[in-house]
């Protein structure tokens, strides 16, 4: 997603011990308003 798109995830599988949850993706919400909308138009279009 990060080379197609230029949005960066990370699995949520780093947070648990055994690494189980893979199916699962976190993002960050940590941004101002105009990356948050940049980065929806990319998801979007994929």
């Amino acid at each position: 997603m990060t080379r197609e798109a230029g949005v960066a995830v990370i699995p949520v599988s780093v947070f648990y011990a055994d690494g189980r949850d893979d199916r699962v993706v976190r993002f960050c919400f940590a941004k101002q308003e105009a990356t948050l909308v940049v980065a929806g138009e990319r998801l979007r279009r994929l």
